[in-house]
């Protein structure tokens, strides 16, 4: 039998495939029946040969896909490929996977060993996607906070550091000057995000112990898995380059607690970035490089969104528990949304109109 161990070490040694769908296969049986493959990135895919799986949840259906491959040696491979988000290697996931498969006899009857295993599997992909979701949220915070304390005076940096409040449940990921700031990180090519709440969407409003806020923008940012380049970037990167800032301008004491703060970002999902030990890790070596930029003014009447208006009417809803995607145009109105990253940074800190 086959052990997670040796399966691991097998995995890690597959090269990555070139451009396109071509892959080379590795696989873990002398059967042919299950095959691990890394695609031009890097990322570890898994080759189930046979015919289509007919999973029975949703995760697992839009994780797996039937093909007929063709092989340089010639015929075809019929194959099921199963994908894993792609912000890390997860060499890991794909052994452990495998092990079970191969422990269910997946070279005598893929069918039943893929049913049976499969509570595991869906279990696994929820926990990447979860850590896949966070990653690209602290991606897309700390894009705004490294820009914001590179622009800003020596003097604002550590308390433009410390108004970042994305790493915890908050109300707002940040908070400058009147200003709410929510981030919100995707990879769809438009604005089109999940909202929690309208509280997301609608400036807050103050009460006797807590000022309101003037205006929320909404930060739209758009990111693409790239290759490393000059526009390009890391998680490891960014924080780094804000920690650099904070020490450059006589801000030393507040590091740890920055970096303290951006390990706890999504840590209930499994992410914890931890930037002294896991910055070489692979799921933190993903590139990203921005496809769009754009800061929403919600206060402008021409952003049809629910409101907390449009709810309170119904005394039997709780508005908090509300749950809704918006799709937000490349233009709303004139001005809005500001876009691009330095340009946004700078109505943040208020030396723009």
């Amino acid at each position: 039998m086959t052990t997670y161990e040796q399966l691991l070490a097998l995995i890690a040694t597959i090269p990555n495939g070139i451009e396109g769908r071509d892959r080379s296969i590795q696989w873990l049986t002398s059967a042919e029946v299950v095959g691990a493959a890394r695609d031009h990135l890097g990322h570890v895919e898994l080759f189930l040969a046979g015919p289509a799986l007919r999973p029975r949840t949703k995760t697992l259906r839009s994780a797996i896909q039937h093909h007929s491959w063709h092989r340089t040696d010639g015929g075809a491979l019929r194959a099921n490929r199963l994908l894993f988000p792609p912000f890390g290697h997860f060499d890991q996931i794909a052994a452990l996977i495998a092990t079970e498969l191969l422990r269910e006899q997946a070279d005598l009857d893929l069918r039943r060993a893929f049913a049976v295993t499969e509570p595991i599997l869906e279990l696994a992909i929820k926990r990447l996607e979860l850590s896949e979701a966070a990653l690209l949220g602290l991606a897309g915070e700390l894009l705004l906070l490294e820009a914001l304390v590179r622009r800003t005076d020596d003097a604002f940096v550590g308390q433009l550091v410390a108004a970042w409040d994305g790493w915890r449940r908050s109300a707002r990921d940040l908070t400058w000057d009147g200003t709410g700031v929510e981030v919100k990180t995707t990879t769809r090519p438009t604005s089109s995000h999940i909202v929690q709440g309208t509280d997301q969407v609608e400036p807050a409003l103050g009460d006797d112990t807590t000022p309101g806020e003037d205006r929320l923008l909404l930060l739209s940012v758009g990111l693409q898995l790239s290759t490393p380049s000059q526009n390009s970037f890391t998680v490891p990167q960014l924080t780094g380059r804000i920690a650099e800032r904070l020490e450059a301008t006589g801000n030393s004491g507040q590091v740890n607690d920055f970096l303290a703060h951006v390990a706890e970002y999504g840590a209930e999902s499994g992410l914890g970035y931890r930037h002294a030990t896991m910055a070489a890790d692979a799921p933190f070596q993903a590139e990203f490089t921005p496809a769009f930029v754009r800061g929403y003014d919600m206060g402008d009447p021409a952003v049809q969104v629910i409101r907390r208006n449009d709810v309170v009417t119904h005394q039997h809803v709780d508005a908090g528990s509300l749950s809704f995607r918006i799709d937000l145009p490349a233009t709303v109105s004139l001005g809005n949304p500001v876009d691009g990253l330095q340009r946004i940074a700078d109505v943040i800190l208020g030396e723009q109109p």
